[in-house]
Order: C-alpha cells, then structure tokens, then sequence
C-alpha cells in the first residue's frame, strides 16, 4: 500500500494563511456594510477551517449547540468525525471571539435561528453542502491570489503542520484532527518551510 505522505504542496505558509485571513477580512467587511451574506459566511469558514483543522463534513454539520465558549474553557464537538468518532476541539481565542461576532450577527442581521439545533454555516434550505463550502474556500482562495490547489483540505493540513510546529505536541495535535494513530499525526512533524533556513544558519552561529 502507498504510504500517505505530506508534501509542501498540502499546506499554506504563514504568510499565506495571512494573506487569505485578512482578504476574507476585508471582503467580509465590505459585505456586511452592504448587508450581503456571502463573504460574511466564507470569511468564517475560512476562518474556522484554519484554527480548528476540521473536515470539509464537519465543517458542514456544525450548529450552533456544538459550540462550547465560555470564561473558562473554548472547544466545539464533532459529533459524527472520521469512523463515527466524537471528539472535542479546543479553539484559541481569535476564533472564539470571530464565533461569538458571527452568531450574534446571524441572530441580529440576518434574523437567522441561533438556537442550539441551527447550523453555524446555513445555507438557504439550512446546512451548507460540502460542495457549497469546497466552492466558497476556493473562491475566497482565488480572491487572495493563492495557488488553486489549495483545497478546504489544505486549510486542515495548514492547521495540523503549525499547531505541531508551534506546541511540539503530537498527542494534542492528533487529538485536535480526530486521528486514530500517532503515526498519522507525526507526518506533520517536518518544520514550516519559512523555519528551513533559520535551522540551517544555526550552523553558522
């Protein structure tokens, strides 16, 4: 069987991550100004799917009782991961408050149902599609300027290739991405490439 491996064309650098962040961002802006849903909606998707590495299916089941923010712990719960799993996410602080924004939003704005069955990313007939959130990732790919490889999946493998970099944690990490071995998750443990050559002019130190 051909061993899964991770190539540096799977995952965004940081830079890019900032670069499709921040034109979300500023489209998102410009949406909700003229009362207009859809980049308001893809800048949390893009959002989401960047600091919480799930997949594009639970990304789609998501509603709003799976959200767990409070004062003192932050995570949502897939319910139905990879082989029927059930598992917490926990998510950092940036992403919690962009949530709370979006719901209140949803809830003020849109006069959309926020109660805990309604989905978090709703379509016109309630959950988005995986296509209809595959399409939006890619669009908003596209707006700022990234290679059209870059899949909603990529945003999962950014996620798990920078979460290990920055906490040195493989157990948390396969946690996070709902993996059933840690063989899996330690294919994430090559360094971002922008840390490639600090490591080599150590040598020089």
């Amino acid at each position: 069987m051909k061993r899964y491996h991770i190539s540096r064309e799977k995952f965004m650098s940081s830079e890019e991550v900032r670069r499709l962040l921040k034109t979300s961002e500023d489209q998102a802006i410009i949406d909700q100004a003229k009362g207009r849903k859809t980049w308001v909606s893809r800048y949390m998707l893009v959002h989401l799917a960047l600091h919480s590495g799930l997949r594009v299916s639970e990304l789609a089941a998501l509603t709003i009782g799976d959200l767990h923010l409070t004062s003192r712990e932050n995570y949502l719960v897939v319910q139905n991961g990879k082989g029927g799993k059930k598992r917490d996410i926990y998510l950092d602080r940036e992403i919690v408050r962009h949530l709370k924004e979006y719901i209140a939003h949803k809830a003020k704005a849109w006069q959309e149902p926020v109660d805990g069955s309604a989905p978090l990313l709703m379509g016109r007939s309630g959950h988005f599609t995986e296509t209809a959130l595959h399409l939006s990732f890619r669009k908003a790919v596209e707006a700022a300027g990234l290679n059209r490889r870059y899949s909603i999946h990529a945003a999962r493998h950014t996620y798990a290739t920078i979460l290990l970099a920055k906490t040195q944690n493989l157990r948390f990490v396969q946690k996070q991405l709902g993996h059933a071995s840690l063989n899996m998750t330690a294919l994430y443990a090559d360094v971002l490439p922008e840390q490639n050559q600090d490591l080599a002019n150590a040598m020089a130190e």
